[in-house]
């Protein structure tokens, strides 16, 4: 397969290895063809080329598992992993792809943790989400749940939640239960907005963010990635100790 081109929205070249300083990236929609991230192999090696590029050598991919949308399981994600993988050995012998999952927080995750078929993204952290919309007022007793089970729920992009971003006592509620915090570096870039922006600087500035993700699910989304790292919290989020950092340099499901 021939190496694709870098869309003009990356222009990485400006930057060098920018990533390198965050560690693995552990949420990033790049299987391609089994959620709404990546159509196909061929952008799926675009944004690993652009990952590479940027400084990144450890990628969890985290697609969507949630029954109404996104029905996946290990078996259609492994499948979508190892298809990338056979297509991407050739260019970066040196990258390590695994893969996980970005579960929804609703019964059909407590059904998965009775059965035992949550997709961790590596020892017992479980990326989790919610409704970005509505809110589900029986979420924390899901984490509540996760953590039971031993489980040790991450939480995807806290800054992005619009029922709570006037609500600063939920995100205490889960900081007291322990709930580790996944910040988007889309959002930091602008991404979504100004008020995610704001929220993720907040709580970058708070020392309440424990992961780092990009979350990116197109190759054209890169230029976000760009005006993330040149922020102040960026700087502060090299410098902090997160879960990314904590990423098995090789790890392999079967």
């Amino acid at each position: 397969m021939i190496l694709p081109t870098y869309p003009k929205q990356a222009n990485i070249s400006e930057d060098g290895s920018y990533l390198e300083k965050i560690g693995a990236d552990l949420h990033l929609h790049v299987l391609p063809g089994i959620d709404d991230g990546s159509p196909s192999v061929e952008e799926s090696l675009q944004i690993l080329a652009a990952h590479h590029a940027a400084g990144i050598r450890r990628i969890i991919a985290t697609p969507h598992i949630r029954s109404d949308f996104f029905p996946n399981d290990q078996h259609t994600i492994h499948a979508a992993w190892q298809l990338l993988t056979e297509a991407a050995a050739d260019h970066w012998p040196d990258l390590v792809l695994t893969y996980a999952a970005e579960h929804f927080g609703d019964d059909y995750l407590m059904t998965l943790l009775e059965k035992g078929q949550v997709l961790p993204l590596f020892d017992r952290y479980v990326l989790v989400e919610t409704s970005m919309r509505t809110e589900m007022p029986h979420f924390p007793q899901v984490l509540r749940a996760m953590i039971d089970h031993g489980w040790k729920p991450v939480l995807a992009h806290p800054e992005r939640y619009r029922p709570w971003q006037q609500r600063p006592e939920r995100y205490a509620e889960l900081r007291e239960m322990g709930i580790i915090f996944q910040v988007n570096l889309l959002s930091l870039g602008g991404q979504y907005g100004p008020t995610e922006k704001l929220l993720a600087q907040q709580m970058v500035r708070q020392g309440w963010i424990g992961a780092v993700g990009t979350d990116l699910h197109r190759a054209n989304q890169y230029s976000y990635l760009r005006k993330a790292a040149r922020t102040p919290e960026f700087a502060m989020l090299c410098d902090a100790p997160l879960l990314n950092h904590l990423v098995p340099e090789h790890e392999a499901r079967n």
